[in-house]
């Protein structure tokens, strides 16, 4: 059997014939005689994981965090500040009973047995510490919302900037240098120590080697602005429109893919249902099938189960003619929308005022609504009628039986005003990448760790699974940013 230690002898056979200067592609890079600084970690990638792994790195570990960008531009920043943990004080307040078990038996159930049990009980555990920590730092959540794949509400809604400006102040604090406009080109190996020792940089013109004593953590987070990566790993996806932070380019993936790095559920790129056309930002998102409204496309028929996890309701739309599709609710449904989430007022609140919206169709009657959208009249008000008559009553030929995730029962659509909200899909994270144990410790293709290589955020696979739950995408990364600290510190090297 081949050994990663023969791989990247090989590899690095190989490297050697190159061209003196030039950088070898998807080769080990190895260590310069002499390097430009040393540090003991060097974390890579300025996100929410990058920040809460300086942030609880010990005091006296001397930390390196560098960011390509010149501000903090992870997908942390630009996210919708949903945080899900269990068993919390927000809950206990609002009389929601909810325990790590269910979490954990939520997330494999929406992971459809896709994901890593192990590294998801790591992460609920995980979870529940930093909400703490959170909160003890005076953090606090607006409300406590229930979303995609949750069987009780444990969204938090954190406000991002707040969160990570409290990371990067106490990662200061602690002795931590951040350094930006700083971009990482290759991870460094020692042939001798076999393992992770430093990492290539470029500033500007000018590269240095800097030398990692107990390694390197990976949080570069996703490629969902890299369309040739998303091409290669789903071709569904092609074309598809990115809302996600500025370097998410897979830079990460493919230095730790150079030393055999396993990745995982690249088939599970999937694009965000639930987005206005030519979206600008998270904020130009509205859900209102999770709390009645049904989809149909542009010829007014129904073609997915609407309380499936809106990254499972974009593949259905991404297929549908011309990828077009409406949300369709009525005045009922408008309403409790407002009320379960008071994001939606900026799409809904000048609609009893105005008998309009920019982000939708409004009509008395189904007809009218139907003929100001472009879709058949006839069509529609059958869809909704064979939808009124069944289900209601758990009868439904598409399997909805809730309004989503078990949450729920559907409501017929039967009070106007009526709203046909052309509704699209966006990319806003890859939610697959580099397989990891509990403890973020990257593992190779031959299921060994990678001695001095951690990875925490985005570009850990093995988390989600087959679909997403809303709140564990930015809740990983600042779950798994500590766990990485605390890891490679435990580590020490060894």
């Amino acid at each position: 059997m081949t050994s990663r230690r023969a791989l990247l002898k090989t590899a690095f056979l190989t490297a050697s014939a190159a061209v003196a200067g030039q950088a070898a592609h998807a080769s080990p890079t190895k260590a310069p005689k002499k390097f430009d600084e040393t540090f003991d970690v060097v974390i890579v990638g300025a996100g929410g994981a990058g920040l809460s792994a300086a942030a609880h790195m010990p005091k006296g570990v001397k930390t390196l965090l560098i960011e390509k960008n010149a501000i903090i531009a992870g997908s942390s920043l630009v996210c919708d500040g949903k945080f899900s943990a269990a068993d919390t004080p927000d809950q206990r307040k609002e009389g929601i009973k909810d325990s790590d078990e269910q979490f954990v038996k939520d997330l494999l159930k929406v992971g459809q047995g896709q994901n890593n049990p192990d590294v998801v009980k790591a992460l609920v555990k995980a979870l529940r510490s930093e909400y703490d920590w959170l909160t003890s730092h005076g953090i606090h959540s607006k409300y406590v919302g229930i979303a995609s794949g949750m069987s009780v509400p444990r969204a938090h809604n954190f406000e991002p900037p707040k969160v990570l400006e409290l990371y990067q102040k106490t990662a200061k604090a602690n002795g931590v240098e951040i350094r930006f406009e700083t971009a990482a080109e290759r991870l460094l190996w020692d042939s001798e120590r076999e393992r992770i020792c430093g990492v290539r940089v470029r500033i500007g013109k000018t590269t240095k080697n800097i030398a990692a004593r107990w390694g390197v953590i990976l949080t570069t987070g996703g490629f969902a602005r890299n369309p040739e990566l998303c091409a290669k790993y789903n071709p569904a996806i092609k074309g598809v429109q990115a809302i996600s932070g500025a370097g998410t380019t897979g830079d990460g993936l493919l230095m730790a893919q150079a030393y055999g790095a396993d990745f995982l559920n690249p088939d599970v790129i999937k694009a965000t249902y639930g987005f206005t056309p030519n979206p600008k930002t998270i904020k130009d998102k509205s859900q209102v099938y999770y709390v009645g409204a049904i989809i149909v496309n542009k010829d007014g028929k129904r073609f997915v189960n609407e309380s499936l996890s809106y990254k499972l309701l974009g593949d259905a739309a991404l297929r549908q003619p011309e990828s077009k599709s409406f949300q369709l609710f009525d005045h009922d449904m408008m309403l409790k929308s407002m009320e379960t989430d008071a994001r939606e007022k900026r799409f809904w609140g000048m609609v009893d005022k105005e008998g309009k919206t920019p982000y939708g169709y409004v009509g008395k009657t189904l007809a009218d609504v139907a003929a100001q959208a472009g879709i058949d009249a006839k069509a529609l008000e059958q869809t909704v009628k064979e939808y009124n008559e069944l289900a209601p009553k758990g009868q439904d030929p598409l399997g909805r039986k809730s309004l989503g995730s078990g949450f729920g029962k559907p409501v017929p659509l039967k009070t106007g005003p009526f709203i046909l909200m052309p509704t699209t899909a966006v990319l806003l994270s890859t939610y697959c990448g580099v397989k990891t144990d509990p403890q973020t410790r990257v593992i190779d293709v031959f299921n060994q760790k990678i001695p001095g290589l951690y990875a925490a955020g985005e570009i850990m696979g093995g988390v989600h699974g087959a679909a997403y739950m809303t709140g564990t995408g930015f809740g990983k990364a600042l779950a798994f940013g500590r766990v990485a600290a605390e890891t490679i510190a435990a580590d020490k090297g060894a």
